[in-house]
């Protein structure tokens, strides 16, 4: 009996503990319920104002009426006030009012409840007083709008005269504002008494049901041997492997609860164990996953492989017809055009192979190279690409080098020539009328290196400042209609600062508005001193042999690389015949003398591994001919596997015409000294 009396008072001092928490957390929700009213009050008010000023300047009849749009939110929570105010006021008539003032639907019934009961509490009293005050000054803003609304009506009134209207309605904004202010910090004290009562109220409580509570514990002290005698049973159990104990549960008390408890701890260690089976499998799974990433990553790879191979056989065609071309002109103007297009073409191939090299793309790494070139020729052959669109838009192109600057310097003239053209074009883009000029300055030097500031400025539409770090971003531009009125993805000021960052360079622009724009970026270079030109190898001027009499079996399946190999072969007098797969260079060279054999690698029928293979398994006479193969895979690995096939040498498509003579009169002389009858 005494501990059903004891549970007794403890659920009665419970359920007084949460009344009073529901009665302070409805009674806390409504004062926050005023202060957002509040807030919604002061916006409609400050919003009305905003309004009366537009009205006062447009004397549009829509800006006077927006301004009594916004006071019916102040002027609804005003009806509420004066309903509430009477001895018997009408609550739906007050309700309404709230509504008006835009306050939840929800919250309408705490606010009227918060100030019907506890109007008389010093800090409500206060607050609705002041909320009077506000709407005091609310009517007189009324009143000036009404005598503003006439004056601009009768069209007889100045502007200053309205002016002053206006100064007395922003007199009684400020004024109406510190009211709103009062109003808000009024019932910001009213809740914290409110909290001070509610904690001594809760704390009392909580003092009294811990007291209780420990005379419960002292009253079932006694039946708790079996349950606890039942865990530690359990416990052992556990404790020796036997996840799937669980124990009884004899009472719903606080040992109850821990064998409970127990039982829920046994469930998840079972419920671990499986976790932990489930991420074994899954660590399987990973592994699997895995090899088949790198099954994909194999296959990319055979894709790149591929792709080199269809970009660079088109591209061989053209260099070296391009180069056949180039010593067929003699026109200055015709050779620098062809001149053009070769550098365009051997720079191209530089940056596909940077593309093309997957895995140091993917780790950023793109080698910087270093070699001798003229600074000058690369200012001159960049102007020279960009002339025609220059002239296109009617803008001249300019151009000035410091005196100081050398002829040549050490440095990524690849790379230099890459970063001009994207920003001499980005000028042309985006210049209508005017110039662009390239300046090289020097900054500082000494006598290993020297330091260059390069300026592309222009006349054109210039940059806004907010956006002048931006536009070196991946798909950034000017502005939102860029893309449409220019043309491009944003992607060549990104590109522009990558390359310069990786030659450890800056790159800024200094820009305004319709003033042009001017694009810096400055880079070190290696001075040619003496120990410079001893570092890096001059390439030996080799005379080139005579071909006369020298038979070449030609081994490709592309007509145009057919046509380009034979023309260079058939310059230097070489004699000539085309096979157009392996199958058929086998059976020729079975029935006919030659001296040599270019060999394509990528063939239908029969490619250049295997032909090579079995081209060395014929008898003697036949088996050592010299090969060479040709091939646009430029893979790492390449010319090794070619060497391992059986093939003598290896030459990457485009070739260097010069360079392909060197390798056959190279291999045909050593073959004459290990005698080769042919």
């Amino acid at each position: 009996m005494k501990l059903y009396f004891t549970v007794g008072i403890m659920a009665l001092l419970v359920t007084i503990e949460l009344c009073t928490l529901w009665f302070a957390v409805g009674t806390l929700s409504s004062v926050r319920s005023f202060v957002n009213g509040e807030g919604l009050w002061s916006k409609a008010q400050k919003d009305a104002v905003y309004s009366l000023f537009i009205y006062a300047h447009s004397h549009r009849e829509k800006d006077y009426q927006a301004f009594h749009d916004y006071l019916k939110v102040p002027l609804g929570d005003n009806k509420t006030r004066l309903e509430l105010s009477k001895p018997k006021p009408d609550l739906a008539i007050a309700r309404r009012g709230f509504l008006e003032g835009r306050n939840h639907p929800e919250d309408v019934d705490g606010m009227i409840k918060l100030i019907t009961r506890f109007h008389k509490i010093s800090y409500i009293n206060k607050a609705i007083v002041i909320w009077g005050q506000a709407e005091q000054s609310m009517e007189q803003l009324i009143t000036i709008s009404d005598k503003l609304h006439t004056m601009i009506n009768s069209k007889s009134v100045s502007q200053p005269e309205i002016d002053k209207v206006l100064e007395q309605a922003e007199v009684l904004n400020r004024r109406t504002t510190i009211l709103e202010d009062d109003f808000s910090s009024t019932l910001g004290e009213g809740s914290r008494w409110l909290e001070n009562i509610v904690l001594r109220l809760l704390l009392t409580l909580s003092l009294t049901i811990g007291t209780t509570s420990i005379l419960i514990t002292i009253s079932v002290s006694r039946g708790i041997e079996k349950g606890v005698r039942a865990i530690i049973t359990g416990a052992s159990l556990v404790g020796k492997g036997l996840l799937n104990t669980r124990v009884k549960v004899y009472s719903r008390d606080e040992i109850g609860t821990l064998a409970t408890s127990f039982n829920q701890m046994t469930d998840t260690l079972e419920h671990n164990m499986r976790h932990i089976r489930e991420l074994k499998e899954a660590e399987e799974k990973l592994k699997t996953e895995k090899e088949r990433a790198e099954t994909s990553e194999k296959t990319k790879q055979l894709f790149l492989a591929k792709m080199s191979h269809e970009i660079r056989t088109p591209m061989n065609a053209i260099l070296g017809f391009a180069r056949l071309l180039e010593e067929t002109l003699s026109v200055k103007e015709q050779q620098e055009y062809i001149h053009i297009i070769i550098k365009s073409g051997d720079d191209l191939l530089v940056i596909l192979n940077d593309i093309l090299d997957f895995s140091r793309m993917e780790a950023g790494k793109i080698t910087i190279e270093s070699v001798q070139f003229d600074l000058r020729d690369i200012i001159h052959t960049t102007i020279l690409m960009m002339d025609s669109k220059a002239k296109q838009k009617g803008l001249d192109i300019k151009y000035h080098v410091d005196k100081v600057v050398p002829e040549v310097i050490l440095g990524d003239s690849v790379r230099l020539n890459q970063v001009m053209l994207n920003l001499v074009s980005n000028a042309i883009k985006f210049t209508e009328k005017g110039s662009i000029t390239i300046s090289v300055t020097c900054l500082e030097q000494n006598d290993d290196t020297i330091l260059l500031d390069f300026s592309i400025k222009d006349t054109g539409m210039g940059i806004p400042l907010a956006k002048q770090e931006r536009i070196f971003e991946s798909f950034e531009q000017v502005t939102n209609d860029a893309s449409r009125r220019f043309g491009g993805a944003g992607l060549g000021l990104s590109i522009v600062k990558q390359l310069v960052s990786l030659q450890d360079g800056e790159i800024f622009v200094i820009s305004k508005p319709d003033q042009g724009s001017d694009f810096h970026f400055r880079l070190s270079f290696l001075k040619i001193s003496e120990a410079a030109s001893k570092a890096i190898p001059e390439k030996e001027e080799t005379l080139i042999e005579s071909g006369k009499g020298i038979r070449i079996l030609v081994v490709e399946d592309n007509q145009l690389n057919q046509m380009l190999v034979i023309k260079v072969l058939k310059k230097q007098g070489f004699e000539t015949d085309v096979a157009e797969n392996g199958l058929i260079a086998l059976d020729k060279h079975q029935n006919n003398n030659f001296d040599i054999i270019l060999m394509d690698l990528q063939m239908p029928e029969m490619d250049g591994y295997e032909a090579t293979q079995k081209i060395r398994s014929l008898k003697p006479d036949k088996k050592d001919i010299p090969i060479i193969a040709m091939s646009a895979h430029t893979f790492k690995g390449e010319y090794e596997h070619c060497i391992e096939t059986g093939m003598n040498d290896f030459i990457s498509k485009p070739f260097n015409t010069k360079e392909l003579y060197e390798k056959i009169f190279r291999l045909l002389r050593k073959n004459l000294q290990e005698p080769y009858h042919s």
